[in-house]
């Protein structure tokens, strides 16, 4: 399965970059960011890279905000595939690391969001001081 990460500026660039760092050898992925270059660039460029994904086989498209450009311009490309095509909105680091692991050895995409989306609500959380104890350094990891 392959992964297309679209999202406003270069915030897909750097989740790609990071995730690169963490998983040795994820799905086959792919940044579009939108730029100062417009909405009809950005969609060109989603166009080839879903394409081109989609030749490869199955894709799942994750954009930062849902009803944000990335989102329905990504939407409208699932209109038009939606056996091959899935979008998930609301894309974070803790999200891509675990669907990179899991989209490269599935080709199930209704199981791959399911990850994404527990992934992406559990990477989401508040540090909580310890009660009443002094915070020593062993309690920060």
């Amino acid at each position: 399965m392959n992964i297309v990460v679209a999202s406003h500026g270069k915030l897909c660039e750097g989740l790609v970059d990071a995730l690169h760092m963490m998983v040795a050898e994820p799905a086959p992925i792919v940044a579009v960011g939108l730029d100062e270059h417009g909405i009809d660039n950005f969609r060109e460029r989603l166009v080839a890279a879903v394409e081109a994904s989609l030749a490869q086989g199955k894709t799942l498209i994750m954009s930062d905000l849902i009803g944000g450009t990335p989102y329905n311009e990504s939407y409208t490309l699932l209109l038009q595939h939606p056996e091959d095509l899935r979008v998930v909105a609301g894309a974070n680091f803790p999200m891509l690391v675990e669907v990179g692991i899991a989209a490269a050895d599935s080709d199930d995409l209704d199981e791959v969001v399911g990850i994404a989306l527990e992934a992406g609500r559990a990477g989401v959380v508040a540090a909580e001081l310890p009660e009443d104890e002094p915070l020593d350094e062993d309690d920060l990891f």
